[in-house]
């Protein structure tokens, strides 16, 4: 019996990750209020999670109030970020690069969205784009 629940939590897990769509290969364009570097984007039934990273000079720091999303016309504000609390200070160590996971409701997955940072210094835009496969 209890070889029975451990194998229906491992489909159950492994069921709810396939559902999951992490789309890579980003570039963004920020302001100079506050830089953020999107690394990917995961679309899922439940929410949409931005990846990336705070950019700033070391042992400075800076306040996160809320961030919102823009995508196809409509903004959505976000539910949770991880790697800093909202309204608290941080401040960057040494490599000037803070990882942090931003949730948003759940979007359809598009090729444009712009990030909406309100921050201390007031707000600032972050614009991400997904990278074009045709360069030259």
């Amino acid at each position: 019996m209890k070889r029975f629940f451990i194998s229906a939590a491992i489909m159950a897990a492994i069921s709810f990750c396939s559902e999951a769509k992490i789309i890579k290969d980003y570039e963004s364009a920020s302001d100079s209020t506050l830089s953020f570097q999107a690394d990917s984007i995961d679309y899922r039934s439940d929410l949409t999670r931005v990846y990336g990273k705070l950019i700033g000079r070391p042992h400075t720091s800076n306040r996160i109030d809320g961030v919102s999303l823009t995508c196809l016309g409509s903004a959505v504000t976000s539910t949770d970020i991880d790697g800093v609390d909202f309204q608290r200070y941080f401040q960057w160590e040494d490599n000037g690069q803070i990882p942090v996971e931003i949730d948003f409701p759940a979007l359809k997955n598009t090729s444009e969205i712009q990030i909406l940072f309100m921050t201390v210094h007031g707000p600032s835009t972050t614009t991400v784009k997904k990278k074009s496969l045709h360069r030259k």
